[in-house]
């Protein structure tokens, strides 16, 4: 039976996401209505990649799996030591008085982690597991899982600004000696580099040359590939596709050609690139589908830094629409930026190396700090791009995981985690 009321793993961030390279810091909240024989309060934060399926062949199964440790920090935190009964020189026990006790902790993040992912065959997690050892007793656990965030810049490659154009075509097709023509689609997108909350716009036409009337439709779409090996050290590779959504833009007759401008795709909350993870990989794609003759796809980006110049642009324009057009500059000059929790530190752009990349004016500044919705960047944010506003944080498109391990079994905390990914837009 679980000796404690109350054993609970709380963060000082309410949001529970965090850039790779932030400090995580927090309490583990101990409530016993009556004193309680405790000898450690032990604290492990852990952060892995791990996949894991069954391979059928006949009657045979192989199993599949692999993991990737990123960390593991295990201390004690030494708070029942001021607790301890000393008898005739001698350490008897540590009691833990009736009441609520709050015991702190803190650790610093590596800034080369992935990005949080939860997966049907695989997942990275971290976590972050409270201990409470007691003498000649079970151990009682209390466990939480939180969410990293993957420094992805997409401004680091400048192709992913770029407009791209994908054709693909049918080969004519011979049926019963009658050629049926063949079908051709393209897809134009002005850019390819993406954050969730972006919209996506996509123009694209087809070619019917057959002679027959052709449904086609848009979707956006993930794919995931899991690696894993057996226990005779064969790697295994998983690949599993899903739709994110799915857009029905009706008929093409034959003969003809139909062609569609700026249809809208905006980005859920997602995983981005997972791109220093070894064994999972996320790739996302636009593709204009053909009725079963033809799929056209189109590679996108989704990164955890956005596009920091059209960043500025939209939040200068979200500022001066909210503000009924335009921010008077006298008021500019009279009101200079705060420093407060509601705004952000604005002086330059720079790249993850360190380079400038833009200067911004004093109009600028304002302009962003107007933003009330904007907190302080966290530090490792501040640090690479001092310009950029602190995210929103929304919960993943795909819903909550079931996170319970049987090696692991916690009689506090929660078996159910949803990772969350930052937005830069409204």
């Amino acid at each position: 039976m679980v000796q404690l009321d109350r054993f609970e793993i709380v963060f000082n961030n309410p949001e529970e996401a965090y850039f790779a390279g932030q400090e995580i810091s927090g309490k583990v909240i101990i409530e016993n209505k009556e004193p309680k024989k405790v000898n450690e309060i032990l604290l492990e934060l852990k952060g892995r990649a791990r996949t894991y399926w069954t391979k059928h062949s006949g009657k045979s199964r192989k199993h599949c799996s692999h993991s990737e440790p990123y960390f593991l920090e295990q201390f004690n935190t030494g708070y029942t030591h001021k607790f301890t009964i000393v008898k005739d020189g001698k350490e008897k026990e540590r009691v833990l008085p009736a009441g609520i006790h709050q015991v702190p902790f803190s650790y610093t993040l590596p800034k080369s982690l992935p990005s949080s992912f939860e997966g049907e065959f695989g997942h990275i997690r971290y976590t972050c597991k409270a201990i409470c050892e007691r003498p000649w007793d079970f151990d009682i656990v209390s466990r939480k899982a939180f969410t990293v965030v993957g420094i992805e810049d997409i401004n680091s490659d400048p192709k992913l600004n770029e407009p791209i154009t994908c054709i693909e075509s049918n080969h004519a097709v011979t049926f019963c000696c009658r050629s049926t023509g063949s079908v051709t689609g393209e897809i134009r997108i002005p850019k390819c580099g993406f954050t969730p909350g972006e919209k996506i716009d996509v123009s694209y036409k087809v070619i019917n040359l057959s002679s027959k009337t052709r449904n086609t439709a848009l979707r956006f779409v993930q794919q995931t590939t899991y690696k894993a090996k057996t226990f005779a050290g064969h790697e295994h590779i998983k690949t599993v596709v899903r739709v994110i959504s799915k857009i029905d833009k009706g008929e093409v007759p034959g003969g003809t050609t139909t062609e569609w401008q700026d249809e809208s795709i905006i980005i859920p909350s997602l995983p981005p690139k997972l791109g220093k993870c070894k064994i999972l990989s996320v790739n996302y794609a636009v593709e204009l589908e053909v009725e079963q003759t033809l799929t056209v796809p189109c590679s996108i980006v989704i990164g955890s830094i956005p596009q920091l110049a059209q960043l500025l642009i939209h939040s200068k324009q979200s500022v001066q629409s909210s503000g009924n057009g335009s921010i008077p500059k006298s008021s500019i000059k009279d009101s200079p930026p705060k420093w407060d929790s509601e705004s952000c530190v604005q002086v330059t752009i720079t790249d993850e190396s360190g380079q400038l990349v833009e200067e911004l004016g004093n109009e600028m500044e304002a302009l962003l700090s107007a933003r009330k919705r904007v907190r302080m960047p966290s530090s490792i944010l501040s640090e690479l791009y001092p310009t950029m506003p602190s995210p929103y944080y929304k919960e993943s498109f795909f819903g909550p995981s079931d996170i319970s391990e049987e090696k692991e079994q916690a009689q506090f905390g929660e078996t159910s985690f949803a990772p969350k990914y930052p937005f830069y837009t409204d």
